[in-house]
């Protein structure tokens, strides 16, 4: 993807819409907002909307784009990199507490924003590719790093590759954080503590009985 195909610079006055289509985006979804609704929020009339943009669509990505690339990204990007380095020489099961901690709250502070860019994602892979590639690609590269040191520790097995290892914690982690809000009534009473506690036993230690414990705890 181009992204300079999708995002011109925009004008003060396209900010000024985008912004107000920000907030009606992340109250109504995109795709029961009108532009009616954003004209209005902007304090402009409608026939001002398609002067600028001609589409709800163009309007969509030329806010998302660059709310991805310039202040998301960055922010999950060097959050998760800063703890891992104020924390290195923590146990690695604290760390991973961390992480997953530090994740959550990231989340559910951009909660209504995240939902937009996950909802809006399955229906314009211009947005999907942009969120994988600049938020989810990196953030991963940063565990990766992160999971080879680790290894070069003795902390964690050598024989199996940094990526798979980052790849499976990353797919734990995102189904843990995302899950409340996504599939609230599967997780509804569920005691979160106690489930990330075993997202991580889970992780450090595999699913199989350990040999010669007839409880499952983990040696």
């Amino acid at each position: 993807m181009d992204d300079n195909l999708i995002l011109p610079r925009l004008t003060d006055k396209q900010w000024n819409i985008a912004e107000a289509a920000l907030r009606v985006f992340t109250e109504k979804g995109f795709s029961a907002a009108t532009t009616s609704e954003i004209a209005r929020e902007a304090g402009i009339s409608e026939g001002t909307i398609f002067r600028h943009f001609k589409t709800k669509k163009e309007i969509l990505l030329a806010l998302l784009v660059p709310l991805i690339r310039n202040t998301m990204a960055p922010n999950s990007v060097n959050s998760i990199r800063q703890l891992l380095l104020n924390n290195e020489n923590l146990p690695l099961r604290e760390v991973l507490v961390l992480i997953s901690e530090e994740r959550q709250q990231f989340i559910w502070s951009n909660e209504k924003l995240i939902r937009l860019i996950i909802t809006e994602s399955q229906y314009h892979p211009e947005l999907r590719e942009i969120f994988i590639r600049e938020v989810a690609y990196k953030s991963q590269d940063v565990f990766l790093r992160f999971i080879e040191q680790r290894q070069q520790k003795g902390e964690i097995r050598r024989d199996f590759r940094p990526w798979t290892l980052a790849r499976c914690w990353f797919g734990m982690l995102m189904a843990y954080t995302l899950s409340p809000f996504l599939l609230p009534e599967r997780v509804a009473g569920e005691d979160r503590q106690k489930e990330l506690a075993d997202m991580i036993d889970l992780f450090l230690h595999g699913s199989l009985q350990p040999s010669g414990s007839g409880d499952g705890t983990p040696p």
